[in-house]
């Protein structure tokens, strides 16, 4: 159980997302050096004016305390020079930084963070108030967002440097006074602590939902991807299957050509035996093998096509399915008529009786009808 607690408070990034998340608080990091910039420069600017008024009132260099109050300040101002070039070097969403870049960044922290502690005890010496102590942390701890690490070496040198000096240097004489300090000291650290540690969880809380969006977008985009590449293999295959039937088709007419020639050549001859051979060749021309392979080829351009078919107008016939998968194909009367073996005269009345029994009305588009089928 208290190895349970100490998970939940102590929360880590796992170790496979270690890489993406060193880059998501690069990014928060830049953001926050660049506010904390400008919230430097107002403060100074404010420690500025009021060692203006100390000047003025001649208690600037006749209290020690001031004057090293005023000395110090030049460790600000290396630290808003620090922060100012990390600035310019740092390019925006950069993943990784340079050596002096990184360099001057830790520097920069180091100098902020030995000002906050520093002004803290000259703040605590000249009027034994913790108020810009709870500031330094603070700023330390929540604003930076250290991890659990780093943050527990902030508040233990935090608490121990501002304990000794209560304890050296109590605000008022006696022991119950500098105690309650003391007692004061510790919790705001622990609520610092705390504090930051929970706004942390936080930050890899936000990381963690980020990053699992950016997964599942991921994967929505190869999925998309694989689906574009299945799509355009099916309209690839399709092309191929429509191409091979325009090309059956293409042939079978010409088949029909050829054979209605023959037909017509021998139908001038008389002997009795050459005019059985017409009507061999017109079995030829209507057979069932012929349109079972025409039909799976049909089939695979127009799947479903002849079960719609059934299904919507169950009283037609074969001959009738037939007419109307050519007429899908948009062919005409005479390249119908070549396929079928038939005239054209014969293709019409076929067209004829598939309106009757398609019950359609004078006015009525059988093309329309089919290729809506």
């Amino acid at each position: 159980m208290p190895a349970l607690s100490l998970s939940v408070i102590f929360r880590k990034v796992p170790s496979t997302y270690a890489t993406a998340f060193e880059h998501y608080t690069l990014s928060i990091s830049r953001s926050r050096l660049r506010y904390l910039l400008w919230a430097s420069i107002v403060i100074f600017l404010q420690i500025v004016l009021l060692d203006i008024i100390k000047y003025r009132s001649k208690i600037l260099f006749s209290d020690p305390i001031h004057l090293y109050m005023l000395y110090f300040q030049g460790v600000m101002i290396i630290s808003i020079g620090l922060a100012v070039y990390t600035l310019k070097k740092w390019p925006r969403g950069a993943h990784y930084l340079s050596r002096h870049v990184r360099i001057s960044y830790y520097a920069c922290l180091t100098m902020g963070s030995l000002y906050l502690i520093g002004r803290s005890v000259f703040v605590y010496l000249e009027r034994g108030s913790l108020n810009f102590y709870m500031t330094a942390l603070i700023t330390l701890q929540l604003l930076l967002l250290t991890n659990w690490k780093a943050r527990i070496c902030i508040s233990v040198v935090g608490l121990l440097s501002m304990s000794t000096l209560i304890y050296l240097f109590p605000p008022i004489s006696g022991s119950s006074i500098k105690i309650s300090y003391i007692y004061e000291c510790i919790g705001i650290t622990f609520m610092t602590f705390l504090g930051s540690t929970y706004f942390y969880n936080l930050e890899i809380q936000k990381f963690l939902n980020l990053h699992t969006i950016q997964i599942q977008k991921e994967k929505l985009e190869t999925y998309t991807c694989l689906l574009e590449q299945e799509k355009q293999q099916q309209d690839h295959k399709l092309e191929q299957r429509s191409r091979e039937l325009t090309s059956y088709t293409l042939q079978e007419m010409k088949n029909s050509r050829f054979l209605e020639e023959i037909r017509k050549s021998i139908q001038q001859e008389e002997p009795a035996e050459i005019k059985k051979i017409p009507n061999l060749i017109s079995i030829h021309l209507q057979g069932e093998s012929k349109w079972t392979y025409f039909k799976d080829v049909f089939e695979n351009v127009h799947p479903d096509f002849f079960s719609r078919v059934h299904a919507q107008f169950p009283a037609l016939n074969s001959n009738d399915i037939r007419l109307i998968a050519l007429l899908k194909m948009k062919l005409s009367t005479k390249e119908i008529a070549d396929i079928l073996g038939i005239s054209p005269q014969s293709a019409n009345t076929a067209r004829y009786r598939l309106r009757k029994r398609l019950q359609l009305n004078p006015d009525d588009d059988l093309e329309k009808l089919i290729y809506q089928l």
